[in-house]
């Protein structure tokens, strides 16, 4: 599964506000005709927000496509970067949409997004349900891929304490749950544990970071 490029979360924040639920897809989201366009995700969750994502090339420059955009939401638009990308958000009563872009390869290349608001019922599923956590843990990004043809999940953690002490508490809770430890590599600064159950894969990544935390990186797939 794809990390996706840093997404606004005031804005993000104010869908799960709205009084009322309603939908846009991909027929709503703008496009120019010279757009090939790519499925990238059909059916993904972030932070329990419904989101698909979409891939595009264009032979058209990149202000080119940055106008067509300003043009389409006036008003209603708001230019940001995010290293290499730049990035063009809109968002209106019913959903928000994004579109994340820079020239490669003599393109315009990048990613449409469309984030609606969740149903009741996701809205109240905590982050991070489906892996293991620490109890100290905050979760930082909690992304799920439930595509017909595989279901994945991307969480992003926190851990308050050193990254020993983290590798420890999953060495430990994995067997207690049943899981098969596959591999294991560890350096001064990362670690990496991947085990297995069933038709399930589990891969855990440690990064020392400063101040004695920890970040930890779950990605769970069907295999």
């Amino acid at each position: 599964m794809t990390m996706i490029k840093r997404l606004p979360l005031a804005l993000l924040l104010a869908l799960l506000s709205s009084a009322t639920r309603a939908d846009c897809d991909f027929d709503d989201f703008p496009t120019l005709d010279s757009m090939q366009l790519a499925s990238v995700a059909e059916a993904m969750q972030w932070n329990n927000l419904p989101m698909s994502v979409k891939g595009f090339r264009t032979d058209a420059p990149l202000e080119t496509v940055r106008g067509f955009y300003g043009k389409q939401w006036e008003g209603e638009v708001d230019f940001t970067e995010f290293g290499a990308w730049q990035q063009i958000l809109h968002i209106n009563e019913d959903c928000m949409m994004m579109v994340q872009l820079r020239t490669a390869q003599g393109q315009t290349q990048g990613r449409l997004m469309l984030v609606n608001p969740p149903d009741e019922e996701l809205a109240q599923r905590p982050l991070g349900g489906g892996v293991p956590m620490p109890p100290d843990a905050v979760v930082v990004t909690d992304m799920q891929n439930q595509d017909s043809h595989r279901e994945g999940q991307l969480v992003m953690l926190l851990y308050p304490d050193a990254m020993d002490a983290a590798t420890r508490w999953y060495e430990a809770e994995m067997v207690r749950s049943g899981w098969q430890l596959n591999r294991r590599q560890a350096s001064q600064n990362n670690a990496t544990l991947i085990y297995s159950k069933g038709r399930e894969q589990l891969s855990v990544v440690f990064l020392r970071t400063a101040g004695e935390q920890t970040q930890i990186l779950l990605n769970r797939m069907d295999r």
